[in-house]
């Protein structure tokens, strides 16, 4: 079933993406989403991860870091 799935799901993204084409903000803020989306879980999976030994999840770590990339990002986009 995985491959199947796989499959299914690149036929349906390639098909959503084309028909986005035409209006280049959506096309822009679906992208948008999902980076923001994988950045999210590849980070959180990470920093759980990262406190596998010793202390408990705190959530003031998770703010840091996303806070951190939303500087980067805005750093760049002003200066780049």
């Amino acid at each position: 079933a995985g491959p199947t799935c796989l499959m299914l799901g690149s036929a349906v993204g390639g098909m959503v993406a084309n028909a986005l084409a035409v209006n280049e903000p959506a096309l822009v803020g679906c992208t948008a989403f999902g980076v923001a989306a994988l950045l999210y879980m590849v980070a959180e999976e990470l920093l759980v991860s990262a406190h596998e030994e010793g202390e408990d999840h705190v959530w003031w770590i998770d703010l840091q870091v996303f806070v951190g990339f939303l500087l980067a990002l805005v750093i760049a986009k002003l200066f780049g």
